[in-house]
């Protein structure tokens, strides 16, 4: 067996193929399903996306494979990526390289090998699309171009892999940012078509911002004396009820809902509603969580697209004689239409396109007519459209609202599927799609705000639920302060809640300012802040995060115009790699209990949670 010898650039390469953070990533669709249909198309057994590290050769994709790896010295792969070229061993006992390769005296037996290289945008070769045969056979030119094109496919599905991880890191940092920011938190609270309101377990309305006078038409004194029930439209009152019900019941932690308000004048406004649930640290269940937008245009809209969408259908279905024998008129109609018009027919063949459709695919007019749906589009996303056309066929007229005709854009269109009927028989079926993109942008964005909390901007007792499931189903070593306020309640009684609130707003950007950058900050409720540090595995490292905490805090804040005195005592808990999986509220009973332990120590402290605390809470045989 001859082991292929590094390429001169094996550093370059390496580094190329780690940021792509593909390595012993969970399997993917999208490469499976290419790995499949390579198999069918050359009628192979194997089938594998092979991705050579330093010491192994890892798979992405193992149609017909069971193992995820092998070493990298028995790697045919690491010859095609040695010479960058495609590597064709039509019987590997008559190749020197490779007839007492363990690979091939046994499992899985490989008698016959080809492999394309997989080239990332700069040029490295990272890997193989390969093909392996348990017999010897031949490999024509034709075969070569069609597995060089499907390593086209898994190069463009790691490049789309690629960019979708570089964008959810680019928004997560976006979202940081804006829960630090308490300036930008008091634009979007007070000035954003927002509404916030914090509502009772019985309903009534306890605080709401300005906005949230302007969209019911109430000012706050009267909304103070009324409940939830007795704004919203009767219509709509069973199933918000139920869906806050719920939430009591702890059976969701947040909803979202679309309703409508109705005004002091009688009119009803239609709003996009999310709500969370805020538990004390007992669990016990304090108020609601609203927040509230103004969609009353949006669903004003939404009726009449629909209703041109329905009346533009109608008007397809009329005009078909008549556009068939003018095929130029038929085109400048559509042409003109702010939808995606065509027409397919049996064969699942274009016969009509309009200008909008053209330009989606970025293909012309004659490109386009006569050409299989097949060939036209990705093939997942003609696999997850088949059965709608399979449907449309059948003389149902259907709808799918998720459709992306391009991988390299966010786009999304709602594509209806129309019957198209001669003398009683379907003859094929039209298409016609809108763009939503806008649309789910604001549904995401509505998601994404239930995650903060509305007084201070940092994260809430929601996402810091997820942070500490992420980062304990990682098993990641990382330590967590648990800071509450010495004497908050007598400041609240002295100088009154508003001037608390904007202490517990100084508070958390001197919290921020004072951990280490990328530290997860969040207010649990209350006076009550919990700071989660990953990779902190040192006890002398969380005590210097505990202790700067404390000095901060120590120091006068600004509040209400008046510096007043503070300070505030930390409980914190490691817990390393090693300890294993732990349930979410672990470490955060273990820092609890810390922090009443610097209660007791005389405050303006910090204690480190003992390891005992962690046997002392697990419960015993007897029990």
């Amino acid at each position: 067996m001859i082991t292929a010898p590094l390429p001169l650039d094996e550093d370059l390469r390496l580094q190329a193929l780690r940021r792509l953070d593909i390595l012993d990533s969970e399997p993917e669709e999208a490469f499976d399903r290419i790995s499949r249909l390579a198999a069918r198309a050359f009628g192979v057994p194997i089938v594998l996306v092979s991705l050579v590290d330093e010491d192994r050769q890892w798979f992405k994709s193992h149609h017909g494979l069971a193992a995820c790896e092998t070493p990298r010295s028995m790697s045919f792969c690491a010859h095609a990526v040695l010479s960058k070229r495609m590597l064709v061993v039509e019987d590997t006992f008559d190749d020197e390289r490779f007839l007492d390769n363990p690979l091939v005296l046994g499992a899985p037996y490989i008698r016959f090998y080809a492999g394309a290289p997989l080239r990332l945008a700069d040029g490295q070769v990272i890997g193989t699309l390969c093909l392996i045969d348990t017999r010897a056979r031949s490999f024509e030119s034709d075969d070569a171009q069609a597995l060089a094109e499907y390593a086209q496919l898994i190069e463009r599905e790691i490049e789309v892999r690629h960019q979708l991880i570089r964008s959810r890191t680019a928004h997560e940092r976006d979202r940081r940012s804006l829960a630090i920011s308490e300036a930008r938190f008091t634009t979007v609270f007070k000035e954003s078509p927002i509404g916030n309101a914090l509502v009772a377990l019985d309903g009534r309305f306890l605080e709401v911002n300005p906005t949230f006078t302007e969209i019911t038409g109430y000012d706050e004194a009267t909304l103070r004396k009324l409940t939830f029930a007795e704004v919203t439209h009767p219509a709509d009152v069973a199933s918000d009820v139920a869906l806050a019900a719920e939430l009591v019941a702890g059976k969701q932690t947040t909803y979202a809902t679309e309703k409508r308000y109705v005004r002091p004048d009688g009119t009803a406004i239609w709003v996009n509603l999310a709500v969370t649930l805020l538990r004390d640290a007992a669990g016990m269940p304090l108020h609601f969580i609203a927040a509230v937008q103004d969609i009353d245009g949006r669903k004003k809209s939404e009726d009449a697209l629909r209703n041109y969408h329905a009346e533009l259908e109608d008007r397809v279905r009329e005009r078909t004689a008549e556009l068939r024998r003018s095929r130029d008129a038929r085109q400048t109609i559509t042409d003109n239409l702010p939808v995606l018009i065509a027409a397919v027919d049996r064969d699942l063949r274009y016969q009509f396109n309009n200008e909008t459709f053209k330009r989606v695919l970025a293909k012309p007019s004659a490109a386009l007519r006569g050409v299989s749906i097949r060939d036209m589009l990705r093939p997942e996303l003609f696999e997850q459209l088949q059965p709608f056309f399979t449907r449309a066929l059948a003389g149902e007229r259907v709808t799918c609202d998720e459709v992306r005709y391009r991988a390299d854009e966010e786009r999304v269109w709602c594509t209806t599927y129309i019957p198209a009927e001669r003398e009683g028989k379907v003859t094929g079926f039209y298409v016609v799609s809108h763009d939503v993109t806008q649309q789910r942008r604001t549904e995401r964005e509505l998601r994404e705000r239930a995650l903060i909390d509305p007084l201070t901007g940092l994260a809430n007792r929601r996402a810091l639920e997820e942070e500490l499931r992420t980062t304990l189903g990682e098993a990641s070593a990382f330590a967590l302060s648990f800071i509450d306020l010495d004497g908050f309640k007598g400041i609240n009684d002295r100088h009154g809640h508003d001037t608390g609130d904007a202490l517990l707003r100084e508070v958390a950007q001197r919290l921020t300012a004072t951990v280490r950058t990328g530290d997860f900050v969040s207010r649990l409720g209350g006076d009550e802040f919990v700071v989660v540090s990953r990779g902190v595995t040192e006890a002398a490292s969380a005590g210097r995060i505990a202790q700067a905490v404390c000095q901060s805090l120590a120091r006068p804040l600004l509040a209400g115009g008046q510096a007043i005195e503070c300070s505030a005592s930390v409980g914190v808990a490691l817990h390393r790699a090693q300890d294993g999986g732990a349930p979410p509220d672990e470490p955060l009973c273990l820092a609890d209990a810390a922090m009443y332990e610097a209660k007791r120590a005389g405050r303006n402290t910090w204690r480190l949670a003992r390891p005992a605390s962690r046997a002392a809470r697990a419960p015993s045989a007897a029990q």
